[in-house]
């Protein structure tokens, strides 16, 4: 019963886990560039029970079958799947359509998003909506003036006298599972791997790219999480009130042994002539 209970706590506490993953989709689906977050559940490994001490049974044992001992978290996946594009005819904001991330310069380093509504500083630099600096090739900041310019496909940026002024430094890796967020819709490799430049970027000015969560499926996986938390509760509620009564019940039998424990010692002990006619014995 006690193992039961700790099944029933796992499960709760795995759906309040997936709960935090899905609320967090509700709450980005009008982020630009977010990438949904899945959790990956699995249950611990099974336990083999066998049927022992059998008096039928000589020399050998008799499977019983498995026992589960309750579930947990196994890791957090980002689906990069691309999100419509949405078009804003803003000049500064841009969509990648397929593989790639533009490479942004953070007070911690190179980071990497798929987020393009940037804006122009005064000074004539990219810049993202956290005011980190937009990339070009060769790593250097993208200064694209304060008088307009031109972002072909192919992500090469020319002003409006048709002069390129330089090129996005679209990137991509080989493994996205090593993709890690760190805030603000960045995106680094936890295990250092090194970027790798985009052939054939397809870039699109005046667009930006939506967040790619499915609103329907989110909300039916929200739903679908309370109802089976839900259930978790109830059993640990019904599991706790077992536990309960079989409780009260050894406390009301260990009551009624100590009582005829104590009626027996009460039989068993002289009376008050036999007390007396012991010590007159003795004394003599």
């Amino acid at each position: 019963m006690i193992r039961s209970f700790y099944i029933a706590g796992t499960g709760m506490m795995t759906q309040r886990s997936k709960m935090d993953v899905v609320i967090n989709n509700v709450k980005n689906m009008d982020t630009v560039g977010y990438k949904q977050d899945q959790l990956v559940t699995r249950s611990f490994e099974d336990l083999l029970l066998d049927r022992l001490n059998d008096p039928s049974i000589i020399n050998r044992t008799t499977y019983v079958g498995p026992q589960n001992t309750g579930v947990h978290v196994d890791e957090m996946v980002i689906d990069f799947q691309t999100g419509a594009p949405q078009e804003t005819g803003e000049m500064t904001d841009l969509a990648i359509q397929g593989d790639g991330f533009f490479t942004v310069e953070t007070p911690d380093g190179v980071q990497y998003t798929r987020a393009g509504d940037f804006w122009v500083d005064q000074n004539g630099f990219l810049m993202t909506q956290e005011g980190y600096y937009v990339l070009g090739q060769g790593g250097g900041r993208l200064n694209v003036g304060t008088e307009g310019f031109v972002v072909a496909t192919n992500g090469t940026i020319q002003n409006l006298q048709g002069q390129q002024i330089g090129a996005l430094q679209i990137v991509t890796f080989e493994n996205l599972d090593v993709m890690r967020k760190t805030g603000n819709n960045n995106f680094i490799p936890y295990d250092g791997s090194a970027p790798i430049a985009v052939q054939n970027p397809e870039v699109r000015q005046g667009y930006v790219e939506a967040s790619n969560v499915d609103t329907a499926r989110v909300m039916s996986d929200l739903l679908m999480t309370n109802r089976v938390y839900e259930a978790s509760q109830r059993m640990l509620q019904m599991i706790d009130s077992s536990l309960e009564k079989t409780v009260d019940w050894e406390l009301l039998r260990s009551r009624l042994c100590y009582r005829v424990l104590t009626q027996r010692q009460w039989a068993l002990m002289p009376s008050k002539k036999e007390l007396i006619r012991s010590q007159t014995i003795l004394r003599m």
